[in-house]
């Protein structure tokens, strides 16, 4: 897949499919969702940064919704735990991978626009937290506003990192 502007729009849509399947469905989405992952990583003309960070960011989002949801701030009622020692549903970490999979592709108007990227962080990450609180995905341990203030302020940083890291991996796969 070669065309810039195709490849943006099916990484979106590919992006988007994901959510809702995870928003809709959680745990019931998982192996639909790790299909779709494959499937972008065997399309994906940079499979070998994407594979580095899906990985990287599946972690630490892992550990961010972690620590989130050890505060309060996220509150999961999961009838249905996939795996035990997993300290957030599955589905959430794959949503985080999922995420990183956009970064070299839909989302490159951000990548060296740092700040830019912190404030799309800020404003756009807490609308999606909300909008699955709504779905029922999740429920806010606090008011939609304090929630959103503390996700903004989180999504600000890591939003950028996201970049950050991006861009490191690529500077090392063109090292090799």
């Amino acid at each position: 897949m070669k065309n810039s502007a195709v490849l943006k729009v099916v990484n979106f849509v590919w992006f988007q499919s994901i959510w809702w399947l995870v928003i809709l469905f959680q745990n019931q989405a998982v192996l639909p969702v790790l299909g779709l992952i494959a499937l972008w990583i065997a399309i994906s003309p940079k499979r070998t940064e994407d594979i580095k960070l899906m990985s990287t960011v599946f972690l630490l989002g892992t550990v961010i919704d972690a620590l989130l949801t050890v505060s309060g701030l996220f509150i999961f009622n999961q009838t249905e735990v996939l795996i035990s020692f997993w300290p957030i549903p599955i589905w959430l970490s794959l949503l985080w991978a999922a995420f990183a999979g956009t970064v070299y592709h839909s989302l490159t108007a951000f990548n060296g626009r740092m700040a830019i990227a912190a404030v799309a962080g800020a404003v756009f990450a807490p609308l999606s937290y909300i909008a699955g609180a709504e779905f029922g995905a999740v429920e806010l341990g606090t008011s939609v506003m304090l929630s959103y203030i503390f996700i903004a302020l989180v999504w600000s940083v890591v939003f950028p990192l996201c970049f950050y890291l991006s861009n490191r991996f690529e500077a090392k796969q063109a090292q090799a």
